[in-house]
């Protein structure tokens, strides 16, 4: 068994590299300079990735309506498809401008360091969050475009050593948000690795453990992936030759990306499976499913002010995703080995192989 693990385990590391990129910083660093509105909006379609992810790929076939000890190693590998028009993004949401950002806006508007009330008026833009307009590209967009926010205008109000009020005018302007870029560079689908243990078969019900850590997948964070899940053929209790398999099944699962990203999931569904031949079995399945899960995000917001830098902690519980999926697949059941493929059509659809090692 430690070999089979330990081939499995190569054989998945070298797929990943495969799919492996380096960005030149963390997206932990990314995010640090977004406010909670356009770190949720940038990050959206990482999210919902991550979320089918979750639900994918644990389903391989049915266990057997017969008692007897079955034991299967799987490696999972599913990528989660990501649709054009999800590569960008526009909001208004809160935003906090840098120092060197209220500098680009104030010379705009003609004002120069050399004047005696700039420091005031870039102060008072320092000093608070403002209502904007943000957009450019997500996560998955392209790695040449910038994040875009568009300062207001108005007039900055400020006050004279006589205590009177002047206001000058600040002109709107859009800023370049250097820090922020597509950061997974128009990926086409986002890969997932998962190691996942079954054992089957007694009262017609087998049971899944899936577990991974390790593998930095595109520089988002190291993946640590924990599930458990329970499927029942019902056929054990009909003696009737029924052409078809009928199950029932529930899956949980815990799944962090780094210290930014983490996700829960459950999974219910019903499958339906057909198996053809003896030595080699063909094993063609379709599955109903009810799938929800919910994500925390948490980051180090980082931001200027007048009296320096400051630093504050930031968690965002993203909106939780309900909603039904259609799995279509298949499995190969050679001696030992098996393999098998599906695709799940849901908002963000989902595809997985698996390869197993067992008898």
């Amino acid at each position: 068994m430690k070999n089979i693990f330990s081939l499995a385990a190569s054989l998945l590391l070298f797929i990943l590299l495969l799919n492996n990129k380096t960005n030149s910083q963390s997206i932990s660093q990314t995010l640090s300079v977004l406010s909670s509105d356009a770190a949720v909006q940038y990050s959206e379609p990482a999210i919902k990735a991550f979320e089918a992810a979750m639900n994918t790929g644990w389903f391989s076939g049915l266990p057997s309506a017969d008692n007897g000890f079955h034991l299967k190693l799987r490696i999972v590998g599913i990528g989660s498809v990501f649709s054009n028009d999800v590569r960008n993004f526009s909001t208004m949401g809160e935003f906090r401008f840098s120092s060197k950002q209220v500098d680009d806006i104030l010379t705009e508007s003609g004002y120069s360091s050399s004047d005696y009330f700039y420091n005031d008026i870039k102060n008072y833009i320092l000093d608070r969050s403002w209502n904007v307009s943000i957009g450019g590209p997500t996560i998955i967009g392209s790695k040449d475009e910038y994040l875009k926010v568009k300062f207001p205008g108005g007039d900055i109000p400020v006050e004279l050593p006589n205590g009177s009020t002047e206001y000058y005018t600040v002109n709107d302007y859009s800023v370049n948000v250097q820090e922020v870029k597509g950061f997974l560079d128009n990926l086409s689908f986002l890969p997932t690795p998962a190691l996942q243990l079954d054992f089957s078969s007694v009262l017609g019900t087998g049971l899944s453990f899936r577990y991974f850590n390790g593998i930095n997948v595109e520089n988002l964070g190291k993946i640590k992936i924990f599930g458990i899940g329970l499927v029942h053929n019902i056929k054990y209790w009909f003696q009737s030759s029924f052409p078809l398999n009928i199950g029932a099944a529930f899956y949980y699962q815990n799944f962090d990306v780094g210290s930014v990203f983490k996700n829960t999931a459950t999974k219910i569904g019903i499958y339906f499976s057909k198996d053809i031949g003896t030595f080699i079995v063909f094993s063609p399945y379709t599955g109903i499913s009810y799938e929800s899960s919910t994500t925390k995000i948490n980051y180090n917001y980082k931001f200027d002010t007048p009296a320096g830098v400051q630093n504050v902690n930031i968690k965002v519980n993203y909106e939780p995703l309900n909603y039904v999926a259609l799995t279509l697949g298949a499995t190969i059941d050679f001696p030992v080995i098996t393999l098998n493929f599906d695709f799940k059509f849901a908002e963000t659809q989902a595809a997985s192989i698996g390869l197993g090692f067992g008898f």
